[in-house]
């Protein structure tokens, strides 16, 4: 490797054609620039100058380190240039399951915009095909979503255990029930959500008790679904991560279905401001 100091002596001289001044210009002695000229040479094993007592010419070989010495140059300075800079803050993409409560992703931008301004992020909402899809493709570094056994490749991390509950209008004649059965709910009107994880698991289970349900709401929105549950037109089931106060969320019987939420890390850091609140906001810790 050349070093750098090398290079500034070679192109002074080739710049000026004189020793002299080519030393003046880079603020060494003479001999000192002299003595540079001959390592540079030794190193390339080619004679760069021709001199004598009227002048100092470029070599053929000169001629066409010259080029190279000159990119090199520039590179450099232009790399010292980009280190003067202030750093950009890293990219860190999460895809948030689109059945993620709004409210909580809201409260962690909060969050994070107070206590870590300088961490850029980009968040992207998806159905938990699409977020695994994306994460095995390298489109994102870390997924809030379901985890399911299949995804020991992603180093899962549980952040929360939620049970799928039936949600009530207060009023509801049910809602003050330690639980509810199925058969209870037969003359509700239902409101649906359409993009629910566990749909199959739902419809199969209200099937099984003899409950055909009837639909005041079909969706992809869940905060649809709360709406026409706080309006009184409807019930619907929803994990118990969307408890808010505003409606009642009672178990059902025999219905002991989870989701475990939790963060699929592709390759992306473990450790960013963003992830520690959304661990914080899903512990309490």
């Amino acid at each position: 490797m050349i070093d750098q100091y090398l290079l500034r002596y070679f192109l002074a001289v080739a710049e000026t054609g004189n020793f002299s001044r080519a030393a003046r210009s880079v603020a060494v002695t003479q001999p000192t620039l002299s003595a540079g000229i001959a390592k540079l040479e030794r190193e390339l094993g080619a004679r760069l100058f021709d001199r004598d007592r009227q002048r100092v010419a470029l070599t053929p070989a000169g001629s066409r380190f010259l080029v190279r010495a000159r990119r090199i140059a520039a590179e450099y300075e232009h790399a010292l240039v980009e280190l003067a800079q202030p750093a950009e803050p890293s990219l860190l993409r999460v895809g948030v399951l689109s059945t993620i409560p709004t409210g909580l992703i809201g409260r962690a931008l909060e969050e994070h915009s107070a206590e870590s301004p300088g961490e850029a992020l980009e968040l992207l909402d998806g159905s938990e095909r699409d977020l695994a899809e994306r994460l095995e493709r390298g489109r994102i570094d870390v997924a809030l979503t379901v985890v399911r056994p299949h995804h020991a490749r992603y180093r899962p991390e549980v952040l929360a255990r939620e049970r799928y509950m039936m949600v009530l209008p207060p009023d509801h004649p049910l809602a003050a029930e330690r639980e509810v059965l199925a058969e209870q709910l037969a003359q509700d009107r239902m409101a649906l959500r359409r993009h629910c994880e566990a749909l199959p698991e739902i419809n199969r289970f209200f099937t099984q008790h003899g409950v055909r349900p009837r639909f005041v709401l079909k969706t992809t929105s869940d905060e649809r679904v709360l709406a026409v549950i706080r309006s009184g037109a409807g019930i619907g089931m929803m994990p118990e991560g969307f408890a808010d106060g505003s409606v009642r969320f009672v178990p059902v019987r025999d219905f002991e279905l989870l989701r475990e939420v939790g963060l699929l890390h592709g390759h992306g850091p473990r450790s960013s401001a963003f992830l520690d609140i959304l661990r914080r906001l899903y512990t309490g810790s």
